[in-house]
């Protein structure tokens, strides 16, 4: 591995990667180690200004190989994400610029300190099996959600999206801040001792994980408006187990909207301020062994 890229700012209002970036591009030698280059940039510099989640599109859904080929990008978004494939990819390519891409998000939800992979190479598993061996508490969730293939990573041959909450959109936060930090730290040191032949092929025994299931929209009106918000018993309850009969919804009118189905899950980004504009309330995933 020669090559690793640490992104922020993909999301402008997401903080935590904003200035972690601006940190290292300050103090290089922070990132530095022996036998690897590490890249740091600011993915979306225009939304960072205005500490806007995107100016015309979400970014983070701009790298599919359908978008970064048309010729036709009317979004600022979808030509920004030309312009970063060049610069990090491409995407495809038998001879990437960038081996690795760790992109830093916050999300609003109760997710602690995650792990959002859709990459299912094998290093990109073996650095979550380190991350985990340092990190017990660190939540892996395997996306298969609204858009496949088309986040900041995907232009890389392997790679994951680090995700940190609850932290209110714009807002830095100290705690999660230095927990991120310690963890691409973590990352970088793996590489090291990866490209020494110094690291187990195994860490844990077994992992467990998340893995995607399905959206689930909050209710609403033969208009299309919201009808009722994420339960009280509900909220801030991310990795939970959520159980036929249990309180999901409660309408403005105070009646509370059970879950139905008769399968088990666990809720993520519960409550996401992002997600709203996407149509979903929470994503549910099965927790499993792998």
């Amino acid at each position: 591995m020669k090559n690793i890229a640490i992104t922020g700012g993909t999301h402008g209002n997401e903080l935590t990667g904003v200035f972690l970036v601006k940190k290292w591009l300050l103090n290089p030698k922070l990132i530095e180690r022996s036998n690897f280059n590490t890249t740091v940039i600011h993915t979306n510099k225009e939304a960072i200004k205005e500490c806007r989640r995107y100016i015309d599109r979400d970014l983070n859904r701009a790298f599919s190989s359908t978008l970064l080929s048309s010729k036709n990008s009317k979004h600022y978004e979808d030509r920004l994400a030309k312009e970063i494939n060049k610069k990090l990819g491409t995407k495809g390519s038998s001879n990437p610029k960038m081996d690795f891409i760790v992109d830093l998000h916050t999300t609003t939800a109760n997710m602690g300190l995650s792990i959002v992979v859709s990459n299912q190479s094998d290093i990109t598993w073996r650095v979550i099996d380190y991350l985990v061996h340092k990190e017990p508490n660190l939540k892996i969730y395997r996306w298969k959600g609204d858009e496949e293939d088309a986040f900041v990573d995907s232009i890389a041959p392997h790679g994951f999206a680090i995700e940190v909450g609850a932290v209110p959109q714009g807002v830095l936060r100290a705690d999660l801040f230095l927990e991120t930090e310690q963890l691409v730290y973590h990352i970088l040191d793996f590489f090291e001792k990866f490209n020494n032949q110094e690291v187990k092929e195994k860490y844990n025994k077994n992992l467990t994980i998340y893995d995607h299931a399905s959206l689930v929209d909050y209710p609403r009106d033969e208009k299309n408006e919201l009808i009722a918000m994420v339960h009280p018993n509900r909220q801030d309850r991310d990795f939970e187990l959520i159980k036929k009969g249990d309180p999901l919804f409660l309408t403005l009118e105070g009646e509370t909207i059970n879950y139905q189905e008769d399968e088990p899950m666990h809720g993520l980004f519960i409550n996401e301020a992002a997600y709203y504009e996407k149509g979903f309330a929470l994503c549910l995933a099965r927790k499993v062994i792998i």
